[in-house]
């Protein structure tokens, strides 16, 4: 453990984590804004977003709720797109890979701009825009900033997932007039334009090449290693599985949240408040999270962050839950849901380095899209068998839990940082 205490005397060097914060930030502030701005506007914006379509698509179109929501099975295809973007970032470097995935998201975008009420052409033009988006979301973000931040790396990724929650929040508010005035339309076209006006220019200009970035000497070193060389490594599925325990239970949870919280006795009014504090919930989690795996063993942190929501689900427990009860659950949840993408990010990063970085992100992402597919339609049909969502609410737990566990058995740091 001496290399480690040595790097670890060297992050400090006698300065507060305040002061390596700024510090780093002066150095790396051009690819940490083209981070920071980018993933917050790509295509992870649209999960964010997709709501606001879905009643201007029926009366423009004439298509029911079930017909435009069907797009969302996509992902069970285009998440084995994920470790191949994770395989070409790391053989080519980040910005060729992120630059064309912008782009064709910006067309994935016109493409659905120009729709004109064909149902076929709805499902091809999502097709190709959730499969190529795959390649502007963390797989090729975090990798920029796992790849400029080295001491204060968890702050870095914590504070580039805080700037997607905040454009969450902040695009609607623009998108909405905009649809309204000029239909869907509109509004993919505005989405598309901050692609390609905004993300595009900042990662092009401020995000490195492969030859210029911090791992350029290790990159000498040989080739990402293969997804069978990596899935072979006992930690590799450890962490993938941790990471789908941990990501699942809480999306599953989300999209049955309002009707969750008014089968707890919650009027409607509150049971949407619930869903804004999930949101606020994982925001604060993710820059805790951030702020403690610079301080502190990353496992260590991720048990406690798993181990507070398997408790929250179980207060969700009782027939009639009060609200102060029920909010204090939804805390603990969320808490849980925005550490997910920061930790597992600095542990593929501190326990197995740069090098293959983006096929071990691309490998986990496709273990989370599959989870979430199954999750999400059995907690719906877990309340048909059962007339509530305490058997979910359970599996939620358990599965926390597991996740928790997960992490533990990372074991410790490696004695050198792996290139």
């Amino acid at each position: 453990m001496r290399a480690d205490r040595t790097a670890m005397g060297e992050a400090h060097d006698g300065r507060s984590h305040g002061a390596m914060v700024v510090h780093e930030w002066r150095q790396a502030w051009r690819p940490g804004l083209a981070a920071l701005i980018g993933g917050s506007i790509s295509y992870s914006l649209y999960a964010a977003v997709s709501s606001l379509f879905v009643e201007p698509l029926q009366a423009q179109f004439g298509w029911s709720r079930g017909q435009i929501a069907l797009v969302h099975s996509f992902g069970l295809v285009t998440a084995f797109a994920a470790p191949v973007v994770g395989a070409l970032t790391d053989r080519y470097g980040v910005r060729p890979v992120l630059s064309t995935g912008l782009v064709l998201t910006a067309i994935g975008y016109a493409l659905l701009a120009l729709m004109r009420g064909s149902l076929d052409y709805y499902y091809a033009a999502y097709f190709f825009f959730s499969l190529v988006g795959m390649s502007t979301t963390g797989i090729t973000f975090t990798r920029i900033l796992s790849g400029a931040f080295h001491h204060t790396r968890g702050t870095a990724l914590a504070i580039g997932r805080s700037g997607l929650a905040v454009a969450g929040a902040l695009v609607p508010m623009a998108l909405f007039p905009v649809i309204g005035h000029y239909g869907t339309a509109g509004g993919y076209l505005l989405l598309g334009g901050l692609v390609l006006m905004l993300a595009l220019p900042l990662v092009w200009f401020w995000v490195p090449a492969k030859a210029q970035e911090r791992i350029g000497a290790a990159a000498a070193h040989g080739l990402a290693d293969s997804w069978r060389v990596l899935l072979a490594q006992p930690k590799v599925r450890i962490l993938t599985a941790a990471a789908v325990l941990n990501y699942v239970p809480v999306v599953s949870l989300m999209s049955q949240m309002k009707p969750l919280a008014v089968s707890k006795g919650l009027e409607a009014s509150m049971a949407v408040a619930a869903v804004s504090t999930l949101g606020l919930a994982a925001a604060a989690g993710a820059l805790l999270s951030g702020l403690l795996v610079d301080r502190f063993w990353a496992p260590a942190v991720a048990f406690v962050l798993n181990a507070l929501p398997a408790v929250g689900c179980l207060f969700l427990l009782q027939d009639h839950v009060p609200p102060v009860m029920f909010y204090g659950a939804i805390l603990l949840i969320g808490l849980g849901q925005g550490a997910e993408i920061d930790i597992v990010a600095f542990m593929i990063a501190r326990y197995f380095g740069l090098r293959s970085y983006a096929s071990i992100y691309g490998v986990s992402t496709l273990g989370i899209a599959l989870g979430v597919a199954f999750g999400a339609s059995m907690i719906g049909k877990g309340y048909d068998m059962f007339g509530n969502y305490n058997f979910a609410l359970m599996a939620a737990s358990a599965s926390f839990a597991l996740a928790a566990c997960c992490y533990l058995a990372m074991g410790r740091y490696p004695e050198r940082q792996p290139d």
